[in-house]
């Protein structure tokens, strides 16, 4: 009988070989550790866009923040915004008279800035919105607030005043040749392509012309920023007649409020709010009372002379020391018209004015009432809103300044 005895079984592997396990335990970890690559990849890719996205954004913010608050801190007050000329035949008042505008292009004295085809006497403020509909989609309501005033600006290396406004743009009206502001509560069917914009007008003066009436008023157009989709701008008031706390407000806001008592042009058939800084203005119903100073008996001292408006309910609250007031005669009363205006020096308590120059009695009629009189002036601060889309248009960013003019 034979014996046959088996041998266990014997795994034969070649030198540096692997068994079909290992080598499936190898690939699985593999494409583990690949996957995980890949997704830590896709991770960064998206955090480095975001993060681009983000910074082009607030680029964007930046450039076109920093140049509104350079030009906002150098307003200048005034109460005659557009360009004039003081005529012949006419005293030389040193503000802007009706049809002492200089025309330009001889068809008007504003074509395009401020109030189109008329003149504005005092720095402005246009709340606006407008409203986004989207096919589909819910509308949605945007500031689109503009603003137009005097300031120093560099044109062809050199210093000179002119006038800037910012506001939104359509770019197809702008290739088109026009403003491309965007009207009051009109539709506006895609607003991820609206361009934030900066115009200055400016006299064409120089060696030739200065001496001549034929000045042209030119003006410059300048994209500061696009994927805009709102401009809010609002301005800081505190009467300091009264114990209610200071704020920014909106011209609405201060409307509804009756905060302040200054001019007020709303125009409402374009549903537009305009917050003119000027008390007063040549267009202006609101007239004021010189009071004569009164003799001290016991020092032989005059009280200087008091300009009064509060019969009008103007106390002249935002006017400082040095500020400019203008006054001239309406009707038959008699007051001395000072070229270059009158400097205030300070309020009364009742908010009358007195000036720093002493004015002659004898030239004028006791308290004569009825005079008119124009002060521009320059709010404490302004705080400037914009809303910015990335180069897809999408991701929203908003950021706000508060800039203090230097006036």
């Amino acid at each position: 009988m034979s014996i046959v005895e088996e041998s266990p079984a014997v795994t034969v592997r070649g030198e540096g070989g692997f068994t079909l396990l290992e080598l499936l335990v190898a690939l699985t970890l593999a494409a583990i550790i690949s996957l995980c690559i890949s997704t830590v990849g896709n991770e960064a890719q998206k955090i480095y866009e975001v993060t681009t996205s983000k910074v082009e954004v607030y680029q964007k913010f930046r450039y076109a923040l920093k140049d509104i608050k350079n030009q906002l801190e150098q307003i200048t007050p005034t109460a005659s915004l557009e360009f004039f000329q003081d005529q012949s035949g006419k005293p030389a008042r040193g503000y802007w008279e009706e049809g002492e505008e200089l025309r330009d292009q001889n068809v008007g004295p504003n074509l395009e800035g401020g109030t189109p085809g008329k003149y504005d006497e005092g720095m402005t403020i246009f709340e606006r919105k407008y409203i986004h509909a989207p096919p589909g989609l819910p509308e949605s309501e945007h500031w689109n607030d503009s603003i137009y005033f005097k300031a120093p600006v560099e044109i062809n290396g050199q210093i000179q005043i002119a006038n800037i406004e910012y506001y939104l743009g359509d770019p197809l009206k702008l290739a088109r040749g026009e403003s491309g502001k965007i009207e009051a509560e009109s539709e506006v069917f895609d607003n991820t392509n609206l361009v934030l914009m900066k115009v200055v007008r400016y006299l064409d003066i120089n060696k030739d012309n200065y001496r001549s009436t034929d000045v042209r008023v030119l003006k410059r157009e300048i994209e500061l920023c696009q994927n805009v989709t709102d401009l809010r701008i609002q301005y800081f008031y505190d009467n300091i007649f009264d114990t209610k706390p200071g704020g920014f407000l909106s011209p609405s806001e201060e409307l509804a409020g009756d905060l302040v008592k200054s001019e007020w042009r709303l125009r409402e058939d374009e549903g537009t709010f305009t917050k003119v800084f000027l008390y007063g203005g040549f267009k202006s119903g609101f007239r004021g009372v010189a009071r004569r100073g009164e003799r001290n008996v016991a020092n032989a001292q005059f009280r200087p002379v008091e300009f009064d408006a509060t019969v009008s309910g103007i106390q002249f609250s935002q006017l400082s020391r040095g500020d400019t007031v203008y006054i001239w005669t309406d009707g038959t009363s008699q007051f001395p018209t000072r070229e270059g205006g009158y400097t205030v020096d300070r309020h009364t308590v009742n908010g009358r004015l007195i000036f720093s120059e002493a004015i002659p009695f004898s030239t004028w009629d006791s308290n004569p009432g009825a005079l008119r009189f124009r002060a521009g002036f320059v709010p404490p601060a302004f705080r400037v809103s914009v809303r910015v889309l990335n180069e897809k248009g999408k991701e929203p960013r908003s950021l706000s300044t508060v800039v203090r003019p230097l006036s």
